[in-house]
C-alpha cells in the first residue's frame, strides 16, 4: 500500500478537502483510494495521526499552547497519557486498513495541524507509516503569508486565541505556522522528492479549482465525485476583534488539560452565518504586507528554487492594500453594544430553552411521583385485602374445623348406637 499525507496548511480549503474525501468515500474506494472512517473526526480530518505522535513535552512550544493547551487531544488522550495510549490510537488505523485496503491501495490521511509537530514527533510519524506502506508522499498547500495571518487571525480567535494579528509574527521562527520552510524542512524527512508544494491560489491550481488541483496531485479522477458546499466562511473584523479581547476574560481552557465549559457557547455564537462576511476582513495597510513579506522572503525563495524549480514562490505585488488604514478592524462602541445584545439574546434564549426542559422534565417527574404514590396506595389496598382474606380464611378454616370436629363426634355416637345390641323384650 501506498500513502499520501495532506498536512495542510490551514486556511488553504483543508476543511473542503477533508469533508470532499469524507462524502465520496465509497466512490473513491471503487478507484483504489481509501479514507479512514473509524477514526476520522470532523468530517474526515485525521487528527488521531497527530495524537499518535504527539509528545507532551514538545507539545508545551506548540505557537497556541497559552491558549490552546491540549484541547485538541481531550477526545482522546488522558492526562496521564502514555505510549501505550498512543499506540492503541495507531492500531486502530492498522486493524482498519488491514480489513479493508488491498496491496495496491492509495491511503488518504489529511490534518492541518500536522504541520505544528515538531521533528521528533515527524519522525514517529514517519516510523509508524515506514510500519504499514511502501512509499509515502507529503502534500502541502502554501498561501501568501499576508493574505494567510489575515485569515488564520480570524480562526485562532474563534479557538479562543487573545493575540493581536501582530503578535502572530513574534513567534519564533522554529514554531512558526507562516516559516514553511522549516515545515518543509522537517517533514523532508519522508525525502524530498516526497514532498509536493502546491501554491494556493486560484491562478496556480489546476482548472482554479482547489479540489481538483488536489485530484490531480493525489492521482485519483474526481469526473463523477461530488463536491461538499463551503462552509467555511469568515468573521467580520468588527466581530473578529471584540472576541479576541473577550477571550482574554473568558479563555478556552481552564488549564492546560481542563476545558472551559463556558466557551462552548461563545465558539457557536460566533459561528453562525449572521456574523461571517468575507468583505470585511482584518486590514493591513500595504507597509505592514510588505513588512511580512519581507520577513519570510528568504525562507520562501528557497522553497521555490528546491521544491518548484523557480525564483519565488509567490508574488511580491502588494499593490491591492491601502497606503494608509485607519484602523485595522471596524469594531466601534456601537457594534460592541450590538454584538453584546445579541450574546444576551442567544444566552437568555438557551436559559429559555433550558427551563422549558426543566419544567417538562419536571412535569414528567410530578407525575412519575404520582404513579408511584397512586402504586404504593394500590399496594397497600392489596395488602388491606390480602389481610382481611386471610382473617376471613382462618375465620372459615376455625368453624370447618369446629363442623369437622361435631361431625366426627356425632359420626362416632351414631356408630355406637347402631352397633350396641338390642335390648330385651
Amino acid at each position: 500500500m501506498n500513502a499520501i499525507i495532506h498536512i495542510g496548511s490551514p486556511k488553504t480549503g483543508t476543511s473542503t478537502i477533508q469533508r470532499f474525501l469524507h462524502k465520496n468515500h465509497e466512490s473513491l474506494r471503487e478507484q483504489g483510494v481509501f479514507t479512514t472512517t473509524s477514526v476520522a473526526w470532523d468530517g474526515g480530518r485525521n487528527y488521531e495521526l497527530r495524537a499518535a505522535a504527539v509528545n507532551p513535552d514538545l507539545w508545551k512550544s506548540y505557537p497556541f499552547f497559552s491558549f490552546c493547551g491540549y484541547g485538541s487531544f481531550l477526545a482522546l488522550l488522558k492526562k496521564e497519557f502514555s505510549e501505550k495510549d498512543q499506540y492503541a490510537l495507531w492500531d486502530k488505523y492498522r486493524r482498519e486498513l488491514t480489513i479493508n485496503c488491498l496491496k495496491d491501495d492509495l491511503v488518504l490521511f489529511s490534518d492541518e495541524e500536522l504541520i505544528f509537530l515538531d521533528e521528533r514527533e515527524i519522525e514517529i510519524v514517519k516510523g509508524l507509516m515506514d510500519f504499514l506502506f511502501e512509499d509515502v508522499t507529503i502534500i502541502l498547500y502554501l498561501r501568501r503569508q499576508p493574505e494567510y495571518l489575515v485569515s488564520y487571525h480570524n480562526t485562532l480567535a474563534i479557538i479562543g486565541s487573545p493575540w493581536s494579528i501582530f503578535d502572530y509574527l513574534n513567534i519564533p521562527e522554529g514554531r512558526s505556522f507562516m516559516a514553511y520552510h522549516k515545515i518543509v524542512h522537517n517533514w523532508s524527512v519522508f525525502g524530498k522528492g516526497k514532498i509536493k508544494i502546491r501554491v494556493f491560489d486560484k491562478q496556480a491550481l489546476h482548472e482554479g479549482d482547489l479540489l481538483s488541483d488536489f485530484a490531480l496531485t493525489s492521482g485519483f479522477d474526481i469526473t463523477k465525485l461530488e463536491h461538499p458546499e463551503n462552509e467555511n466562511t469568515s468573521l467580520g473584523s468588527a466581530e473578529t476583534e471584540y472576541l479576541r479581547l473577550l477571550n482574554a476574560h473568558i479563555p478556552t481552557m481552564l488549564d492546560s488539560w481542563t476545558y472551559n465549559s463556558d466557551r462552548s457557547f461563545i465558539g457557536h455564537f460566533f459561528r453562525q452565518s449572521i456574523w461571517k462576511n468575507n468583505d470585511k476582513a482584518y486590514y493591513l495597510n500595504r507597509s505592514e504586507a510588505q513588512r511580512i513579506i519581507d520577513q519570510y522572503r528568504e525562507g520562501n525563495d528557497w522553497i521555490a528554487r528546491e521544491y518548484l524549480g523557480r525564483e519565488k514562490l509567490f508574488s511580491e505585488d502588494v499593490s491591492m492594500y491601502p497606503e494608509e488604514v485607519a484602523s485595522p478592524h471596524d469594531l466601534t462602541l456601537e457594534k460592541c453594544a450590538e454584538i453584546t445584545a445579541s450574546l444576551w439574546k442567544e444566552r437568555c434564549g438557551i436559559i429559555q430553552q433550558l427551563e422549558g426542559k426543566i419544567n417538562t422534565l419536571t412535569e414528567k417527574s410530578v407525575s412519575i411521583d404520582l404513579l408511584q404514590q397512586l402504586q404504593n396506595e394500590n399496594q397497600e389496598l392489596v395488602t388491606e385485602v390480602q389481610r382481611l382474606l386471610d382473617r376471613r380464611n382462618k375465620r372459615l378454616l376455625y368453624r370447618c374445623k369446629s363442623l369437622l370436629t361435631w361431625l366426627k363426634k356425632r359420626v362416632t355416637q351414631i356408630t355406637v348406637d347402631v352397633n350396641r345390641p338390642p335390648l330385651p323384650d
